[in-house]
């Protein structure tokens, strides 16, 4: 992971998040292992180092959410690309992620209706009738309501982990699936991006 002097910047974050994350799906679905791997408890660790260190540096607000913006964002293309463009199988896609989210959050304070929030905006840049997109910052602002809203005092570091691994886990076996699960074009892809 790329740093700036031990402050991982949410970009370069956001990369080795996703590709950990792709790997880990090529190899739950590798036709040759004998049997899936273990848990991959790299993200989890990698990700809560990250927000701890930019905890610590009193910029976790603004990295944690320009790391989510990230996260959404590449969620959001290889999945325009996976649907050739079409906003209603986009949408459709969503609303099922926002149904399978909604099921599998374990977390006490769920992410489901914030992460939909977000990947919403994001969608309607993407499928606008007209193709103009916001400004980068429009977007960013946008997100920042829902996504600040549910940040709690005293569990910021934890809330910003779910909404970060909500994306991470949903990214990764995208580009995976994307790139036909090969490890070395994972890996080239992502290398090309960093």
């Amino acid at each position: 992971m790329t740093d700036t002097t031990d402050h991982p910047t949410p970009r370069a974050a956001a990369l080795a998040l996703i590709t950990t994350a792709a790997l880990d799906e090529a190899a739950r679905n590798d036709p040759a292992a004998d049997s899936p791997p273990p848990a991959n408890w790299e993200i989890y660790e990698r990700l809560n180092a990250v927000l701890e260190t930019w905890r610590d540096a009193g910029t976790l607000r603004e990295d944690s959410l320009r790391l989510t913006e990230h996260l959404a964002v590449e969620l959001c293309a290889y999945l325009y690309q996976r649907f050739g463009r079409n906003p209603d199988r986009f949408r459709d896609w969503l609303v099922d992620f926002g149904d399978h989210v909604a099921r599998t959050q374990q977390h006490t304070h769920p992410v489901g209706p914030t992460a939909i929030d977000i990947l919403s905006t994001l969608a309607d840049d993407l499928t606008r009738p007209d193709g103009i997109a916001g400004t980068e910052r429009e977007r960013l602002t946008r997100m920042a309501v829902p996504y600040l809203g549910y940040l709690r005092p005293d569990h910021e570091v934890e809330d910003a982990r779910e909404i970060a691994l909500t994306f991470t886990l949903g990214a990764g076996p995208q580009l995976a699936t994307f790139l036909d699960r090969d490890y070395k074009r994972i890996t080239a892809y992502t290398a090309a991006r960093d």
